[in-house]
């Protein structure tokens, strides 16, 4: 890579993200975890059940069900092919030059099989990041990988910091991998589900198997169907032998027996997929790369992170993910998040309602505003699995916090009919420039069919210009997923909850809302493949404040 003669090393940086973004790249090839041309289609397709909406879909970009998606090996399993970490190779562009801050270092990745032989498809799942050296103040950034389906991957990573810096490359999932979580994905109703129907008179109980899906093996007589169309949302019981279907009461997920019932899903020989060495695999490179200090100013004027953008600046509204972790902190090199203190939010959030549904990564903000601005609680005890609210009466704020409907799941029960869609929540709300609504609907749906999650956030898509009709100046964010961890290496924790799974539904979310000019999405993804604590479902304190920092700073810029 030659060297370009820049004003700034800021200027030149946002410049080249920019570019990469927009032109030279597609724009989910920069943004990318994975292989740009495998995930994702520009108009999602309908989910074809016959009791749900079918979104407005362009017939031209619907895929036949069967499809292999053009990257992913169409041929069967011979594990003498599948990507060996240790074979496979990681090689500097332009290894000699002198690289500085704001410029852009360029690697290529050869996979390679287990007799060395160099891949002639490609489909793998990298995870590319960038970390300074022991000597080197602390940081760390994504790196963004495009996938030729060739068997060759470009990353490519911003340099946002001097000193010595660390290329690292981990194999998360081989091809042969993906396309194994690709088929397990698409089986519906592989969580098993519960609901007790309870006659308060009598003090008759029955207990039955829910359904998240439609199951064809049953008859119509044979369920109590609870879906509502209006927000594709699918949830049928097995009808109870005495008892009225108007009964249910209590629902629940049985996480033991969907765990136990998740390896059967796959083959013996598709097991050894997922077990070392093709899992979670660091390539090895270990020479480090020295970053000098700018050839230009390195002032930065970064533009704020406003709320309401054209085109052409969609990207400083989407792209506040673009950046860097220093220290704890993320710094965005799109637009200026900034640091919010206690006072910074108080000052913020007065006279505001803030709304807050999805699933328990969105329950941890609600606590930590709870704490900082503080906030007291209107709906008495905390609880995990239900609905909380508090409210602040020096500063007139209130923050409400629902969990998502089925298929939620986790080892509480909960009264049905006290859930509500995020569909409904929206429609409720009147709304206006005082009004901030985060939706975070992703975790849960990892385990469901991808066309389910598709219709949902279309029913959700719906309901957002709705509510923005009815009340212009609404502040609405919909945030995408972030990295987990994998408990003990076990199985059924890929075939779940894997984070290619969870790339997957990030990846949509951008798709849907790209372009739409009534949400901002809060993309968490590049600041979790970088963060400097462990992978956790849970995100540790560093990354909720600075997710709470990236919206705060769309509705205070300044």
């Amino acid at each position: 890579m030659t060297t370009i003669s820049r004003p700034s090393a800021a200027v030149f940086l946002v410049t080249v993200l920019i570019y990469m973004a927009t032109m030279k790249f597609p724009h989910q090839g920069l943004l990318n975890w994975g292989q740009d041309a495998t995930d994702h289609q520009d108009v999602p397709k309908p989910l074809l059940k016959s009791h749900l909406n079918e979104p407005p879909v362009n017939p031209r970009l619907i895929e036949p069900e069967d499809e292999v998606q053009p990257c992913l090996p169409n041929q069967p399993l011979l594990i003498d092919q599948v990507t060996y970490p240790e074979y496979t190779e990681i090689v500097v562009l332009n290894r000699d030059r002198l690289y500085h801050q704001g410029d852009v270092l360029t690697v290529r990745v050869v996979a390679r099989d287990k007799k060395r032989r160099p891949k002639t498809y490609g489909g793998d799942f990298f995870r590319a990041r960038l970390v300074s050296s022991a000597r080197s103040p602390k940081a760390s950034s994504p790196g963004h990988v495009t996938d030729h389906c060739n068997g060759t991957y470009t990353v490519q990573f911003p340099l946002y910091w001097v000193g010595n810096v660390l290329i690292k490359i981990q194999l998360v999932h081989p091809s042969e991998a993906v396309k194994v979580l690709q088929r397990v994905r698409e089986i519906p109703n592989k969580i098993v589900f519960y609901c007790t129907f309870v006659d308060f008179k009598s003090k008759a109980t029955e207990k039955r198997q829910c359904y998240s899906s439609a199951n064809p093996s049953l008859q119509p007589h044979q369920l109590c169907d609870f879906s509502k169309q209006e927000a594709n949302g699918t949830w049928i019981c097995l009808k109870p032998d005495k008892l009225s279907c108007s009964t249910i009461k209590l629902c629940k997920s049985d996480g033991s027996k969907s765990h136990q019932r998740a390896p059967g899903l796959v083959s013996e020989k598709e097991r050894t997929l997922f077990q070392r060495p093709y899992i979670e695999a660091e390539l090895d490179f270990k020479e480090p790369i020295r970053v000098l200090d700018s050839e230009g100013p390195t002032h930065q004027h970064l533009p704020p992170c406003t709320y309401t953008m054209d085109a052409h600046e969609s990207q400083a509204s989407f792209g506040a993910s673009l950046g860097h972790w220093s220290g704890k902190v993320w710094k965005s090199s799109a637009c200026n998040v900034r640091v919010f203190t206690k006072e910074d939010i108080q000052r913020c959030l007065a006279d505001k309602i803030v709304y807050m549904k999805g699933d328990s990564t969105i329950r941890q903000w609600y606590q930590r505003l709870q704490k900082e601005v503080p906030l007291r609680s209107t709906t008495g005890k905390f609880t995990r699995s239900g609905s909380n609210s508090g409210y602040n009466s020096r500063w007139n704020i209130s923050v409400r916090q629902q969990f998502h409907h089925f298929p939620r799941q986790g080892s509480n029960q909960v009264v049905f009919k006290d859930v509500r869609y995020t569909v409904d929540m929206l429609d409720s709300i009147q709304g206006g420039p005082n009004t901030a609504i985060i939706i975070g609907v992703w975790s849960h749906f990892k385990t469901q069919p991808l066309d389910m999650f598709r219709s949902r956030m279309y029913a959700i898509r719906g309901a957002i210009h709705r509510l923005m009709h009815r009340g212009p100046g609404t502040r609405v964010f919909v945030r995408t997923g972030t990295t987990r961890e994998h408990k003990g290496g076990k199985l059924s924790y890929y075939l779940l909850g894997s984070d290619w799974l969870a790339y997957q539904i990030t990846e949509l979310i951008r798709e849907m809302f790209r372009a739409d000019p009534d949400v901002v999405v809060l993309d968490t993804w590049d600041m979790s493949l970088c963060q400097p604590g462990k992978d956790a479902l849970h995100p540790d304190q560093a990354m909720v404040d600075s997710q709470i920092n990236m919206m705060l700073s769309h509705i205070c810029p300044t």
